[in-house]
């Protein structure tokens, strides 16, 4: 099986390519790769060629759909594990290799392959493990050379599980993958990210004076209590409660902006929130991004538009970013957006961890879905509504009762307080964990978020979405 080589260097995050700079970071040695390796024969050493290597079975579920699996040596090189598609879209099998777990420990598990005719590597590959009441698996992808590494660190069970480490192979007719290494070794605990964060609801008078005097003494708590970011609502410099309301507009370097500013770099903090915003002659609803040092980050321009702000003369933006933070990735949706499921899955695409969320009002019942469909943590500030904070799994910080079909862990959310004097709530989540929803032992059995992995579809349903979406007419 011969295998194409391309000479480059791309980040796969969630099915989405891009080039960085440099892979030496974890594109390691083999030798680092086979010290502690957990799975036996991590090299794929056969007895003979066309074999499977010893200690790897197969498993098809359908002997139909059985793919092709064996040993070669590829282009000369040492042995590997090929997998090719049997002529069957529905084509679809996995290689297993027993492991033991050890409870309460940190590991890091490992692939190296090489795909050609493979259309998008989350579709047709899956790398996991599965034990019970255990499974986690293998979500980003580097590109280094003709070569392809996925990595992800993890914590392990509470107890020692007997599992199995799975190389799946699925839905293409005449594919190919080659894997090379495969390695499963302990590593140090993983570190604690949390992130404090202060988010506002229900404030906004006729008089600016007394608004930007109560968005002061917010901002001032918020650093006083050592926020990472703190946001603000949507249009919060207007003299109404009313995003809906008239209201002026400035430019990037104007009186809003200065003040977030000014705040941000007071407090060492990050802050957001919305203004409008005059860019020449055109208008937008966006939000600007400081940093610690007052610095603008970025600017997200309101893309899904409130009828009224179109009959002020607002113009939508275009594209959803994501920022890079000292803390995680940070995506921004305002207001009407959250009544559409495309922003948020854009932003857990692209690889954001926190969605800021400013809003004049918005419907709180979206937010669990919005959060857990996409692998997000949300934190929303409003004008008219109650604020809040949602975890990956779709928790609420703060909440007295969980929904009874949720079923997610909740050990993202560290702290939660509410100042009702400020009307404030400021809740310290851990980015480094991210619960699943509808959990049933890990990622690999749960609801998908933005795991591309999970989506089991042979043919993507986003091309029908987009054929669906640029159809007008209906054909009767």
């Amino acid at each position: 099986m011969q295998l194409p080589s391309t000479v480059c260097c791309c980040l796969i995050v969630s099915g989405v390519i891009t080039t960085i700079a440099d892979s030496s970071a974890v594109c390691r040695a083999n030798d680092d790769w086979q010290k502690g390796n957990l799975v036996a024969n991590g090299e794929f050493k056969a007895p003979a060629r066309g074999e499977l290597p010893e200690g790897w079975s197969v498993v098809a579920p359908n002997p139909a759909l059985r793919p092709k699996f064996v040993v070669d040596s590829g282009n000369g090189g040492g042995p590997r594990l090929a997998a090719q598609g049997n002529g069957r879209s529905e084509c679809y099998g996995y290689v297993k290799h027993a492991v033991h777990l050890t409870g309460g420990k940190t590991y890091r598990l490992r692939v190296r392959f090489s795909i050609d005719g493979l259309e998008d590597v989350n579709r047709h590959l899956v790398h996991g493990i599965f034990g019970h009441g255990f499974n986690e698996g293998i979500f980003e992808y580097l590109r280094d050379g003709h070569e392809i590494i996925g990595e992800r660190s993890f914590k392990g069970p509470a107890g020692d599980v007997d599992a199995e480490v799975r190389l799946c192979f699925r839905y293409s007719k005449d594919g190919k993958a080659a894997w090379h290494a495969v390695s499963l070794q302990e590593r140090e605990p993983l570190p604690a990210r949390p992130v404090k964060m202060a988010v506002s609801w229900g404030w906004g008078g006729k008089d600016p004076a007394a608004n930007l005097a109560h968005w002061t003494e917010f901002l001032d708590e918020a650093g006083k209590r050592g926020a990472d970011i703190a946001l603000l609502p949507e249009v919060f410099n207007v003299a109404e409660k009313n995003a809906a309301e008239p209201a002026a507009a400035e430019t990037i370097d104007g009186p809003a902006a200065r003040f977030m500013a000014a705040k941000a770099r007071q407090w060492k903090m990050y802050v957001s929130g919305s203004f409008k915003r005059q860019d020449g002659d055109v208008y937008y609803n966006s939000a600007p991004l400081f940093d610690r040092q007052g610095k603008l980050v970025g600017v997200y321009d309101k893309n899904m538009l409130f009828d009224p702000e179109l009959d002020q003369g607002t113009s939508p933006g275009v594209g959803y970013p994501v920022f890079e933070t000292d803390f995680g990735k940070v995506g921004v949706i305002i207001c009407y957006d959250s009544w559409f499921p495309e922003p948020a899955r854009l932003l857990g695409y692209q690889g954001a961890e926190l969605v800021l969320f400013p809003n004049a009002g918005y419907a709180r019942e979206l937010m669990p879905a919005r959060a857990s469909d996409n692998g997000l943590v949300i934190a929303v500030s409003s004008l008219n509504c109650p604020a809040g904070v949602w975890d990956s799994g779709g928790n609420q910080a703060g909440e007295s009762k969980a929904e009874e079909t949720r079923y997610a862990p909740n050990n993202a959310i560290l702290a939660h307080d509410k100042i009702d004097s400020l009307r404030m709530v400021f809740t310290t989540v851990d980015l480094a964990q991210k619960p699943s929803p509808h959990y049933w032992g890990g990622p690999m059995l749960s609801a998908p978020a933005a795991r591309r992995v999970r989506q089991t579809w042979r043919v993507p349903l986003e091309r029908d979405i987009e054929r669906e979406a640029r159809r007008w007419l209906k054909i009767r």
